[in-house]
């Protein structure tokens, strides 16, 4: 088997692009929104909770959610939006970990 040239410079990727799935779920009130969140993949908590991160990094040194945007801004519940703002979606090491904190977050609320 023949080797395969090697290349005087290292390759480097200088931009990324993320194509979300889509789900087909929708919430319409705070009661199916946490259904949701109970049954999602992973990858769902994820994407709604580090999408803003990844994409604005520079403008928020701690990002928003986009379950703290969407219950602030559409269902009107400022006192848990302010809730689920608040969660430090970084400091937690497991998705899962991060899932129970947004689901007891609404549920005590």
């Amino acid at each position: 088997m023949t080797s395969l040239p090697k290349a005087r410079e290292p390759f480097k990727f200088y931009t990324q692009i993320h194509i979300p799935e889509l789900t087909g779920l929708k919430a319409s009130n705070l009661q199916e929104l946490l259904d949701i969140i109970k049954t999602v993949p992973g990858s769902v908590i994820y994407y709604h909770t580090h999408r803003f991160l990844q994409q604005h990094q520079y403008l928020s040194p701690e990002p928003p959610n986009d379950f703290a945007y969407w219950i602030t801004g559409i269902i009107g519940e400022a006192e848990l939006g302010e809730a689920l703002y608040s969660i430090d979606t970084i400091q937690y090491t497991t998705i899962r970990e991060l899932r129970d904190e947004i689901i007891r977050t609404i549920e005590n609320t």
